[in-house]
């Protein structure tokens, strides 16, 4: 009788667990932004839930905790420091990607989620930055790209002749800086100093800057291996782009002092700037701007160096499955289900947020959607530089550090340093910072 009992209690009890596992809710750490824009647009646009249809296909039930931009990263320290079980992965800042791997907060993609020509699929920058060690750390889900915007009344009125939107007549960098003179002088006069020739988006941060080096050929800063900085943050080639960054700001005074990110697209759309060298996501608000009367615009090409390559910032948010999920296989179906063409589609076009698979140049190309301004900037600009032109960042397990110590590299250089001897200064530091991952 005992037996009985004893063997109908683990019936239940192993029942009850397979139920458990079955209906069991994984948890992704996510950006508060992924319930507005991409949970809550794709709802608003096609009138279902893409969790609750995921649901539907799988019996997995996925909940995304958001959290503001910075707590997020102090919330997935907390977590996966506490192997907490119940995250089944998290949202990964792209160039983190070995730092993460590294430390054990995110464990291979399985080899066999994807085929060699889905992976292919993927825009190349963004499988670059995913891979550590020969292995596919994470799963590409959005990137990103750049381009100049220009205020064509500003243009107009100082008599300057303006870049067009066309890939095969890109500006220099030097065009950039005689049209910024010229503008200035006509339009500023005495002490008063309301309109500026050029201002960056991210201003001083690697992910926008680092297109000045890389375009002269210099390298992201970091050697192969990602664990040195001598040789490669203080080479020739980073000495003149941050001497070009030092004279936009001191010697041709064309770029101002003090600005902070954010504040610049404030700046354009106010029509204090006549290029604004920023992301794709500023196109909404200046397209309001426009509408209101306040800002006449255009979009063209990122600039380049004449002597170098055209180089365009990239990357954004992958996705990870966490080592210490209870329910890894879980998590890995709902990163290929978020990363499926149809799913990376529909975002697109409910977001407008540019994705790591190809199939959004396809929409770009033929949906007729994307033949009106500002939209045909995606076709003629940012599809062929997200092909041709986008680098990634460095890869790197100390990218934390190495990311705070160049920005500093680049705001001292700004307000005035002598930027070889800023380099040399921070690649010490660097150095140092570098010996524990070796």
């Amino acid at each position: 009788m005992l037996r009985r009992i004893f063997a109908l209690t683990m019936i239940m009890c192993l029942g009850l667990g397979a139920f458990a596992l079955a209906d069991e809710e994984i948890v992704f750490l996510a950006g508060e932004w992924v319930l507005d824009t991409d949970v809550g647009r794709f709802e608003e646009v096609y009138g279902y839930n893409f969790l609750d249809k995921f649901k539907e296909e799988t019996g997995i039930t996925v909940k995304i905790e958001g959290y503001p931009f910075n707590q997020l990263f102090e919330i997935i320290e907390v977590r996966m420091n506490a192997k907490d079980p119940k995250v089944g992965g998290i949202w990964v800042d792209s160039p983190l990607t070995a730092s993460y791997a590294v430390r054990g907060y995110t464990q291979p993609v399985p080899e066999d989620l994807f085929t060699e020509e889905e992976l292919q699929q993927f825009f190349p920058a963004t499988v670059e930055i995913a891979t550590w060690e020969g292995k596919l750390s994470n799963v590409p889900f959005e990137t990103s790209s750049q381009v100049m915007y220009i205020n064509k009344a500003l243009f107009e009125e100082a008599g300057v002749e303006a870049p067009v939107m066309d890939v095969n007549q890109r500006w220099t960098w030097a065009q950039v800086v005689d049209a910024s003179q010229k503008i200035q002088a006509a339009l500023n006069s005495g002490e008063q100093h309301n309109v500026w020739g050029l201002l960056f988006d991210q201003v001083s941060r690697p992910y926008q800057m680092l297109a000045l080096p890389q375009s002269l050929g210099a390298g992201s800063g970091v050697s192969p291996d990602g664990l040195s900085v001598d040789g490669y943050l203080n080479n020739e080639g980073w000495v003149k782009a941050m001497q070009w960054w030092y004279d936009t700001h001191n010697t041709w005074e064309i770029s101002p002092k003090g600005t902070e990110v954010g504040e610049g697209s404030g700046l354009f759309s106010a029509g204090n700037v006549a290029m604004f060298v920023g992301g794709t996501w500023n196109i909404p608000a200046f397209m309001d701007a426009n509408e209101e009367g306040r800002l006449d615009f255009d979009i063209v090409p990122h600039p380049y160096f004449k002597e170098g390559q055209p180089v365009t910032a990239t990357n954004s948010w992958h996705l990870a499955i966490s080592p210490y999920s209870s329910n890894p296989d879980a998590a890995a179906k709902f990163i290929k289900y978020m990363v499926s063409k149809d799913i990376r589609e529909k975002l697109f076009k409910a977001n407008g947020q540019l994705t790591a698979h190809t199939v959004m140049s396809d929409v770009i190309e033929n949906d007729p959607e994307y033949d009106v301004f500002p939209k045909n900037a995606y076709k003629k600009i940012v599809s062929y530089e997200l092909a041709n032109t986008a680098m990634p960042r460095p890869t790197t397990p100390f990218y934390l550090e190495w990311e705070d110590t160049v920005t500093k590299a680049f705001e001292d250089i700004r307000n005035g340093a002598d930027p070889k001897k800023t380099l040399d200064q921070y690649v010490s530091i660097l150095e140092r910072l570098a010996k524990k991952y070796r």
